[in-house]
């Protein structure tokens, strides 16, 4: 990173990958909660892709691995696709955000105890 410019890029492509994983909540400790669970959800796959994308540059070019500042443009970038699909997914109705996991089960025994209630009341 020898220029300005590509140290502000650096920056925001960092601040964009965090953007990205934000998760909302009720307040900023569940909102931390939710946004370090994200990280760490798409973090192997991120460091995957970015090992094979590094690995097929250096095999390309016969040189040796790439700067580090590269490395991890390249790891934000993947994350950020991670980051977008997993949020798709989450909000669409597919998959419960973390809160929703754990006050709420969706087990079959849960909702039989439901009904079992309902009917004795």
């Amino acid at each position: 990173m020898s220029t300005v410019r590509e140290k502000i890029t650096f920056i925001l492509t960092a601040l964009a990958y965090l953007l990205f994983h934000l998760r909302l909540g009720a307040d900023a400790g569940a909102m931390v909660r939710g946004t370090t669970y994200q990280i760490l959800l798409t973090a192997p796959y991120a460091l995957g892709f970015t090992y094979i994308v590094a690995v097929v540059f250096r095999r390309m070019t016969g040189k040796g691995w790439l700067p580090w500042d590269r490395l991890c443009r390249i790891f934000f970038t993947v994350g950020i696709l991670f980051a977008f699909f997993f949020a798709l997914y989450e909000y669409a109705g597919q998959g419960k955000p973390l809160e929703d996991r754990k006050l709420h089960s969706d087990s079959s025994a849960a909702r039989f105890f439901e009904d079992v209630l309902r009917q004795v009341r």
